[in-house]
């Protein structure tokens, strides 16, 4: 699903002080959807397009103020002798627009992940972090997926543009080329996500069944990067999040070397896979599909760095990245 024509945007997160997703000091937008669902998503709140629940079984006192409250009736609790819990039907929690239930909650237990802001009242919160930027500091559009919502993507970073704010983007390039073409005027820097070669690897672990399809996106992708690196004036820089067994063998390795070197560009972030994030896919409701994958090992992310330079490739690693 991608949406056109948005006069206020969905988000999950504003987050300031960040330092690891661009030059200097920064304050990070998190768009609400994703063309795509990684096994590994950090943030499995940015998936869905719509706000939905975020469940802490441990926090609950099971007063059932949340349930009355409900004008949908789309909670109910389960009852066992070891522990009770809150069962929600969220595909009626996903068209719900007054979230009674989590303003009804006093125990902290149930808050809803995502907010619709329109472009006035985001720039007033960034123009106010900007004092604490410093030299070199900016926005970054991350997610989700920012280019699943382009007309509000591209009037935020034309905004922030025109009033010398350095903008930055991550995507995922599974989007219409549309979707970015009028925005890249409007972008100093890019983090473009490669994932792997491997069509079925790819299609296994990325894709999930709201998203299915018996085609990969992996052709629309490369040819984003291709277009972006052709056309785009700033910085861009791939990225690689490295999930051993799926995308770290050395076939997968050359291959997006010489990628990446037919676009022109010569740099890559190795981002290593870590399982933070494993803990927002119990308070969704959702199985966190990555345990099975290790935690790449330092020597073996020196490996992939040794590769990627064999090529020519400039490789930054993980939070050592110099932005």
């Amino acid at each position: 699903m991608v949406q056109t024509k948005l006069a206020k945007g969905h988000l999950f997160d504003i987050q300031g002080f960040s330092v690891h997703d661009g030059p200097g000091c920064r304050t990070l937008i998190f768009f609400k959807g994703c063309s795509l669902a990684c096994a590994w998503c950090s943030n499995p709140e940015g998936i869905s397009f719509f706000p939905e629940p975020l469940y802490r079984n441990s926090k609950c006192t099971f007063d059932g103020l949340c349930m009355k409250s409900c004008p949908h009736g789309a909670i109910s609790i389960s009852r066992n002798e070891q522990n009770n819990t809150l069962t929600f039907d969220r595909g009626t929690c996903a068209k719900c627009t007054t979230y009674d239930c989590a303003k009804a909650c006093c125990s902290g237990a149930l808050n809803i992940a995502g907010f619709e802001i329109s472009i006035e009242d985001l720039y007033a919160t960034i123009n106010r972090d900007r004092q604490y930027w410093g030299p070199g500091g900016g926005i970054t559009l991350t997610g989700g997926e920012p280019f699943t919502q382009p007309e509000f993507a591209y009037n935020l970073l034309k905004r922030c543009f025109e009033a010398y704010i350095h903008t930055a983007i991550e995507t995922c390039g599974n989007v219409p080329w549309k979707n970015y073409e009028k925005a890249l005027p409007y972008i100093d820097w890019i983090f473009f996500d490669l994932k792997t070669f491997n069509e079925s690897s790819f299609h296994n672990l990325t894709i999930s069944q709201s998203h299915h399809s018996t085609h990969s996106p992996i052709s629309l992708i490369l040819e984003n990067a291709r277009r972006i690196a052709k056309e785009f004036q700033g910085r861009l820089i791939f990225r690689l999040p490295v999930i051993p067994g799926f995308n770290d063998d050395k076939g997968n390795i050359s291959e997006m070397a010489r990628f990446i070197l037919s676009t022109g560009r010569n740099e890559v972030n190795l981002l290593p896979l870590h399982h933070l994030g494993r803990e927002k896919y119990n308070l969704l409701g959702k199985k966190y599909q990555a345990s099975d994958y290790n935690i790449p090992a330092k020597d073996e992310l020196q490996e992939i760095a040794d590769q990627f330079a064999s090529f020519g490739i400039t490789c930054y690693t993980g939070s050592e990245t110099p932005f």
